[in-house]
């Protein structure tokens, strides 16, 4: 009997289409340590015309890193001169963080990595974008992957 009911609710499950994830457009990403760690931040971008994802790293990566409580805000565009090397890609490239939790061992390759990139919503770089918030939260070894807490509501591409 509990089949009967059963089926029919899930076949109605999958016959609905899922909901279309939003575009957003961002011109900086904020990030939050709320973790019992120091961490290090940075910004990934994809070069929409090759396919190419090369890193920006901040210049927080050069000193004692961020605490907890601590938080950063990179300009993508670096107008805050808060990259190492220049701005992250061009106007349309999609754009996330990556957080490099700091294990004992400093920032390098052997620290944590943490995407701040997520399955859904995409952001792309464009000057009249808003500011996209991340943070983690929990220890070295549990509960510390990178959310999304604000998406900066401007939808890409913004309007003309």
């Amino acid at each position: 009997m509990k089949h009967a009911v059963l089926f029919p609710l899930l076949a109605a499950f999958a016959l609905t289409s899922p909901a279309h994830a939003e575009d957003w457009a961002v011109k900086a990403i904020k990030y939050k340590n709320k973790g019992a760690y120091t961490s290090y931040f940075n910004i990934l971008f994809q070069n929409s015309v090759t396919g190419a994802i090369d890193v920006c790293e901040g210049k927080n990566t050069l000193g004692n890193g961020l605490q907890n409580g601590d938080d950063i805000i990179i300009q993508i565009d670096d107008s805050d001169n808060s990259l190492i090397g220049g701005s992250c890609g061009g106007v349309g490239f999609e754009v996330w963080g990556r957080v490099h939790i700091d294990r004992g061992l400093g920032y390098g390759p052997e620290t944590g990595k943490e995407s701040c990139r997520k399955d859904g919503a995409k952001f792309y770089y464009h000057p009249d974008g808003g500011t996209m918030v991340v943070q983690t939260k929990g220890t070295t070894e549990n509960n510390n992957r990178c959310r999304i807490n604000q998406t900066g509501g401007v939808k890409y591409p913004p309007p003309e």
